[in-house]
């Protein structure tokens, strides 16, 4: 993980998704859907915490595919997800890492950081894409929603699953 990898967590855990919500967002969901591998990382978990307070989290789609949850509903999830936090709670979280950081408590390069710390002075923050460290070593594929309304979806299908067949 790197610098800009922190980052994008910070900014997934206040902001969401909504930055990725255009016309085509359904469509490019299930066309990435179509292209994974399910096989890949089978110890992938279902969901990660991305906010302090784990209300938002990424629902990875390799597990959540294999589980036969539906697109429409993670699509649904992600839509309803999308109007989140402001650019002052981000500002305090990348804050925070940057002390830790300084501290000598987490290390990452400066450089990079500072290159960032320019991005948090626009009013709206920009999201940026993960490292390509990042990709290479996690092939992530994922959305990114609330909790609560994931959560739904899975405890649906489940109580779906084990009803008793007539």
């Amino acid at each position: 993980m790197r610098a800009v990898d922190v980052y994008k967590l910070l900014y997934q855990g206040v902001f969401g998704v909504g930055h990725i919500l255009g016309e085509d967002a359904f469509e490019r969901l299930k066309a990435e859907a179509l292209r994974l591998n399910l096989n890949d990382y089978s110890d992938e978990p279902l969901l990660e915490d991305v906010s302090v307070d784990g209300s938002i989290v990424r629902v990875n789609l390799r597990p959540y595919i294999s589980k036969g949850l539906p697109i429409e509903s993670l699509y649904s999830a992600m839509v309803k997800s999308s109007a989140q936090g402001n650019a002052k709670e981000f500002r305090l979280l990348w804050n925070a890492f940057r002390e830790l950081v300084d501290s000598k408590k987490l290390e990452f390069d400066l450089a990079e950081i500072a290159d960032l710390d320019e991005l948090t002075k626009f009013e709206d923050i920009p999201p940026v894409r993960h490292s390509n460290i990042y990709r290479e070593a996690y092939k992530p594929s994922y959305r990114v929603v609330e909790r609560r309304l994931i959560e739904a979806v899975i405890n649906s299908r489940s109580i779906y699953l084990n009803q008793p067949q007539s």
